[in-house]
């Protein structure tokens, strides 16, 4: 599994931007691969791949840009991320889930969400960086 990580990460709801609320990222790649018999024996090749985005941001349901109550209302919808990580910004788009509502008694309170990511995430080099 290949593992992207970092904290800037930006999604887009609704036309609005989501970054300033989130604290970190996760984009983890999953592939698989396919194996056939041949007259040399099994050979393997390119499988599928699947990719999840996990953002952690505090809960702020109840304010005023709530990114906790744009995701509840936006459940099955695509959601659109720029997450970078060192020189490189990664772009796609993921399938929004309702997050689960977290409670800790005395301090704020932190959300993780995973959501799986709707066809491909795009590599580019951060702008006057290169990858």
């Amino acid at each position: 599994m290949a593992l992207v990580t970092g904290s800037d990460c930006a999604l887009t709801i609704d036309a609005k931007d989501y970054g300033d609320v989130v604290a970190s990222f996760e984009l983890a790649f999953t592939a698989t691969s396919t194996t056939y018999d041949t007259l040399k024996g099994q050979k393997a090749g390119a499988g599928k791949e699947s990719a999840k985005i996990t953002v952690v941001f505090a809960y702020d349901s109840g304010e005023t840009t709530s990114l906790f109550d744009a995701l509840w209302k936006a459940v099955g919808k695509d959601v659109a991320f720029v997450a970078t990580a060192g020189k490189s910004t990664y772009t796609g788009k993921a399938i929004a889930v309702r997050p689960s509502v977290p409670a800790k008694a005395g301090e704020v309170s932190e959300v993780t969400v995973e959501m799986d990511v709707d066809g491909t995430v795009v590599q580019a080099p951060v702008a006057g960086g290169k990858a």
